[in-house]
């Protein structure tokens, strides 16, 4: 019986980054596509996504091998498409690389430097604006719970049971708003 871990350990494959967004025309997304031209390199990077793992449990899930899966490891890594999330040890004493998800989402955008400028800036901005929903969501939520005879009451003067907590419902109508007027200025670029 083996002292050393049998299974990868659970591994971060939370993509907490930035959201890289790629143009078209420019001279990362090349790197991308020569990567990504490979079936066996999408293939190897929907199973990372799925579960990450060391070369060899790679080969064995894609049923390839070891060499093929290593290429194209290195090819990801070097277009920041997965990362090396952690390392172990195999049975034999060797040290292995657990491959996970990169970092940063990747958006490909077809058309032009300002197309891809644009919706960066939207994109920033709607998130800027989630932020602050939640936020005021959490004081609405805050406010009426603490002040409940702000809440509509039913005949016995009781709060009258909503289904939804206070907070939550206007998130959601607030996000609802949100999803509206920003598709209507992304309809306007």
């Amino acid at each position: 019986m083996s002292l050393l871990p049998s299974k990868t350990p659970e591994i971060d494959t939370e993509q907490a980054g930035d959201i890289q967004i790629l143009g078209v025309d420019e001279q990362d997304t090349d790197v991308v596509f020569n990567t990504l031209s490979s079936q066996t390199a999408r293939k190897l990077l929907v199973a990372i996504n799925e579960e990450p793992g060391t070369p060899s449990e790679l080969a064995n899930r894609l049923d390839t091998s070891i060499q093929t899966v290593s290429y194209h490891l290195d090819a990801l890594v070097e277009a920041e498409l997965i990362r090396v999330a952690d390392t172990r040890y195999s049975e034999k004493g060797r040290e292995m690389k657990i491959y996970a998800p990169g970092e940063n989402l990747v958006v490909l955008v077809v058309g032009t430097e300002e197309s891809a400028h644009g919706i960066r800036s939207l994109l920033k901005r709607f998130l800027g604006a989630i932020g602050a929903l939640a936020l005021l969501s959490l004081i609405v939520h805050s406010v009426v719970e603490e002040f409940p005879f702000m809440a509509q009451t039913a005949a016995g003067g009781q709060p009258e049971p909503t289904g939804w907590p206070t907070g939550i419902a206007f998130f959601v109508g607030g996000f609802v708003i949100l999803l509206i007027v920003f598709w209507w200025q992304g309809s306007q670029q």
